[in-house]
């Protein structure tokens, strides 16, 4: 994914929420959707360009109605 970057990402490995969730992934999920920077990502959003939809594109992504899939 040279030349990318992400706009919002969460971590679901197990090392990730394990002392405070144990095994309940679901939960840590929820808890997470509470703390998300979303200035942050939108400024990260904000910052991509429209030449970004022609290299997804360009590397075998499809865009079907405004959504994005993996070639």
């Amino acid at each position: 994914m040279q030349g990318h970057f992400p706009v919002l990402v969460n971590d679901v490995w197990e090392h990730a929420y394990y002392l405070n969730y144990q095994n309940r992934r679901a939960d840590y999920l929820e808890a997470w959707w509470s703390i998300v920077n979303w200035e942050d990502a939108a400024r990260r959003f904000e910052r991509s360009d429209l030449s970004a939809q022609a290299r997804w594109e360009a590397d075998g992504g499809l865009v079907l109605n405004d959504t994005a899939i993996a070639g």
